[in-house]
């Protein structure tokens, strides 16, 4: 059940708002007589009468213990005393049905600070009614559609330039609007592409506030509507085949598509693009307008894209074509799908990393990290300009980072010369964690073949051993246990930060832990010799890699408390390197 609070005048036709559309009197009669909804008169009394429903008398007389409170005595005139102001009417109502699904009050006065009620002007009530956001059931609901004949899901007879803010924000992911507004006194109708509140006129108070429209037909101008010219402002969607209906020419087909990119990418034609993008005799508008729409398109369409990317190279090729970052962009999201697909054009998107143009470093670099995800091999020969572009701090860094981290997979000699770069991004903690990440994924695999290099960074990776973020922790210990291989004694006086690690909840973590300090305790037994009572616990480890690391480790440290535990998974341990390297401790326990 829903309430409702009518005004009388400037609301119900019987005396409307001389400039606005007013609810029928009927409306308030078939609500109050019709349905299951209840309906009072708030404002002008006669309305009571007129829609024979209940008043503000009948309101407080359905508060018997109130009634000198709100009316007191009635005078000779008929009229009482006193009466309760509009707000404290709607409190009374309110109280009379607390179980209500919504209060609703149609006024000319603006009452949207009452709590609990929601406040329509009359102008903003009836199409609301029209399109079914009242109460779909009501029979003045139905498909509204605008005075262009568009079928529209609202619209709003602005009564200020607040109100109509309001609406665009409320529509800002609209697909199209149609206004229709006085101009010079003649009504127009036209169909927009997007509306917006004009900032000029907004900043300049002594300028009546104005919509700034945009034409849905690509050959026309912008547009300026005063605010109080506005008779309708529909949302509507428009026909895809209305966008490009009017062009003249090539550029203006492309100014359409563009649009409708923007707002119906799975309706855009890729052969017509493709045609517009291979004409000798198109200008760089063309090209650009042509460009963002299939930008648009490939973000939900990318495999239908595919086509596209002969073209895409060829004005890759053209170094002075100002859409270049939009082609990048446009391969980039091609390839996130298949990098398969833009692994050939590698030799021409590695001059682009050298470009002084942020947007078109930037996008060039996320290619390149697409391709080495999958093709590292396609893009080995682009790490000195990835390299460079780390140590410039560029806003290409993220994507530059990733890119090394996927081509050390396959390739770590070749981004040994970028080890420095990496190890100034691991310890750079103004970078994000997950950047950081990729930076020690890298560089451990470089480590892995080079130990040596890492040497002297390792002061500082130790700082990560208490890192938050997990995977950033157990890179850095991976990274210490590739050092331990060859330079223990660089690690040796970190024996103590890296035991704590040794029972921690992350299985990788106790791995690369248990790893470094066995490598440790080859060397410098005496400085480990402390942990073997958690080495002998690791031997019941869940992970075999684990179990493995402390066999190690009770070898090297000779560890004769361990021996029984040690033929243990010498015997009976399900996993065969475990057997083997338990057998190899007992043997170095043994002498």
């Amino acid at each position: 059940m829903l309430v409702f609070a009518f005004d009388r005048d400037w609301t119900v036709d019987v005396n409307p708002h001389p400039r606005h559309e007013a609810v029928p009197l009927e409306w308030v009669r078939h609500l109050a007589h019709e349905t299951p909804h209840v309906v009072y008169a708030i404002g002008n009394q006669t309305l009571a009468e007129e829609a024979a429903i209940p008043g503000i008398v009948e309101i407080v007389g359905r508060h018997p213990d109130e009634w000198d409170e709100w009316l007191g005595e009635k005078q000779p005139t008929g009229r009482y005393e006193r009466f309760p102001l509009r707000r404290e009417r709607l409190a009374l109502i309110a109280d009379l049905h607390p179980d209500a699904d919504d209060y609703i009050v149609v006024d000319d006065l603006d009452l949207n600070d009452v709590d609990g009620w929601e406040h329509y002007h009359a102008w903003e009530f009836v199409p609301a009614v029209k399109q079914g956001q009242i109460h779909p059931d009501l029979p003045w609901a139905r498909d509204l559609e605008a005075d262009g004949g568009l079928p529209t899901s609202a619209g709003i007879m602005p009564a200020d330039a607040s109100s109509l803010s309001s609406f665009l924000d409320e529509h800002a992911d609209a697909v199209g609007f149609e206004i229709t507004y006085l101009d010079d006194g003649v009504e127009r109708t036209r169909l927009c592409h997007t509306v917006s509140m004009d900032a000029v006129t907004l900043e300049r108070p002594s300028a009546a506030p104005a919509l700034q429209c945009t034409p849905l037909a690509p050959g026309d101008d912008q547009f300026t509507v005063p605010v109080d010219k506005i008779e309708l402002l529909s949302v509507v969607f428009p026909p895809p085949s209305l966008y490009t209906a009017g062009a003249e020419t090539p550029a203006e087909e492309a100014v359409g598509l563009r649009r409708l990119a923007n707002t119906q990418p799975e309706e855009v034609r890729i052969s017509s693009l493709l045609t517009l993008l291979d004409r000798d005799d198109g200008d760089i508008r063309q090209d650009e307008n042509a460009l963002r729409a299939l930008r648009q398109v490939a973000k939900v369409r990318p495999a239908d894209c595919t086509p596209a990317i002969p073209i895409l190279q060829t004005l890759l090729d053209d170094g002075d074509h100002p859409a270049r970052a939009d082609v990048l962009a446009t391969l980039r999201i091609i390839g996130d799908t298949d990098p398969g697909a833009i692994a050939p054009l590698a030799d021409d998107l590695v001059p682009c990393l050298d470009s002084n143009i942020v947007s078109i470093r930037r996008e060039a670099t996320r290619c390149v990290a697409t391709i080495a995800a999958e093709y590292p091999d396609d893009v080995v020969d682009a790490v000195p300009t990835l390299t460079t572009i780390i140590e410039d701090e560029a806003d290409a860094l993220p994507y530059a980072v990733y890119a090394l981290s996927r081509i050390t997979r396959e390739y770590p000699d070749a981004v040994k010369p970028a080890a420095d770069s990496l190890g100034d991004v691991i310890l750079d903690d103004s970078l994000s964690d997950t950047v950081r990440l990729n930076a020690t994924a890298g560089l451990g695999r470089v480590v892995g073949e080079y130990p040596s290099i890492a040497v002297d960074i390792v002061d500082d990776v130790t700082t990560l051993l208490s890192a938050e973020d997990r995977q950033l922790r157990n890179n850095a210990i991976a990274l210490i246990g590739d050092v331990a291989i060859i330079h223990s004694d660089v690690v040796e006086p970190y024996t103590e930060e890296i035991s704590e690690l040794l029972t921690v909840d992350d299985t990788y973590t106790r791995v690369n832990a248990s790893g470094a300090l066995s490598r440790v305790a080859e060397d410098f037994p005496d400085s480990v010799v402390h942990v073997t009572p958690t080495f002998i616990d690791l031997l019941s480890d869940d992970d075999p890699r684990v179990r493995e690391n402390a066999c190690w480790a009770l070898g090297y440290l000779a560890a004769q408390d361990a021996t029984s535990t040690l033929k243990d998974r010498a015997h009976g341990d399900e996993n065969a390197d475990v057997r083997t390297r338990a057998s190899w401790a007992l043997d170095q326990i043994n002498g």
